[in-house]
């Protein structure tokens, strides 16, 4: 959540409230427009409270409405909600916050990794089997699941711009009874993706579908997804973020672990979720699985290392497929 202070009795009030309430994620407070249009850009808060005297609010008030749920607290005619009536049960319904909603798993690997389209496919596919999966190709830079599975591009544009319409709707193609895809964007078009609108797509999926898996680019820069035009490394950056679970998809050979260990740092500051790293066409589990686990400790303490052979098949996945479903508590089918 996004708070703006000004100074009322109300935000100490609900801030305490949310101290003593478990499983909610930190609370950001700004002072001033500006503050609050980054701040929702950057951490796509599922609700932005703010009082009605904020200073120049109306001048940002019709952005910030485009990119996540804003509750205006005050007396006045743009109030939503009074200070004595301003209940944390009611903001998070409001925000349309639920606690088993399905959980999103992204799919990254550092540059030249192989296989980590077909590794988000075949999970998608695995999972698809015992609930509602959605998959996204939140590749702004390269979308290639639609290429894999024949879908056309536009699936993730189209769910953008409907979320900054105000009318969040996600139009995924079915490819089987239970796996609907969401394809990707035309590279030329990656603005469009923009922090606000993919997190309002995300959030829309919970409540729609079992399982939402994201394909995400293996660049990363931070400082990409700050201010109001996002740059075409922003996607992955917001898809690392809001994942409920992390697959890091690595190659076997010293060029690819010198890869995964440039990138990691960046990627695991963006993390909030578990992790799973998977290496994909290893020759030699023990040996490489054993050197990976010693080493993720400094970056991901609590990471899971598996391995896929030299075919990404079902049985393969299988064992990644239940620690998934294991760790993020899905409600499989």
């Amino acid at each position: 959540m996004v708070i703006g202070r000004v100074g009322h009795s109300w935000e100490d009030v609900l801030l305490s409230r949310m101290d003593d309430q478990p499983g909610l994620a930190a609370v950001t407070q700004c002072r001033t427009v500006v503050e609050l249009l980054v701040s929702v850009e950057l951490e796509a808060p599922h609700v932005l409270i703010v009082d009605e005297d904020f200073p120049r609010l109306t001048e940002g008030l019709a952005r910030l409405r485009g990119l996540t749920r804003v509750v205006i607290v005050g007396h006045g005619p743009t109030a939503d909600v009074a200070p004595q009536r301003l209940e944390l049960d009611a903001l998070l319904g409001a925000a349309n916050v639920a606690t088993g909603a399905g959980p999103i798993i992204t799919v990254w690997g550092p540059p030249g990794s192989w296989g980590t389209t077909s590794v988000a496919v075949g999970l998608a596919r695995s999972l698809s089997r015992r609930t509602d999966t959605l998959l996204v190709d939140a590749n702004v830079h390269a979308p290639s699941v639609g290429d894999l599975l024949n879908v056309p591009l536009g699936g993730l544009l189209t769910a953008c711009l409907s979320v900054d319409r105000g009318t969040p709707k996600i139009a995924g193609v079915a490819v089987s009874t239970r796996l609907h895809v969401l394809s990707g964007v035309d590279p030329a078009v990656y603005p469009a993706v923009h922090p606000g609108a993919m997190q309002q797509v995300l959030q829309t999926a919970r409540g729609q579908f079992g399982h939402i898996l994201l394909d995400v680019d293996s660049a990363i820069d931070p400082a990409g997804e700050i201010g109001l035009v996002p740059d075409w490394t922003t996607a992955t950056a917001v898809g690392l973020r809001a994942a409920d679970h992390v697959v890091i998809v690595v190659g076997e050979s010293q060029v690819a672990q010198q890869r995964l260990w440039r990138s990691l740092p960046a990627a695991a500051d963006l993390m909030r979720g578990r992790a799973t790293v998977v290496v994909n066409r290893c020759t030699d589990p023990r040996r490489t699985t054993t050197g990976l686990a010693r080493r993720l400790g400094d970056f991901l303490p609590e990471a899971a290392v598996g391995w896929i052979g030299m075919q990404i098949t079902q049985r393969a996945l299988a064992p990644i497929v239940d620690e998934l479903v294991d760790e993020v508590g899905a409600g499989a089918g």
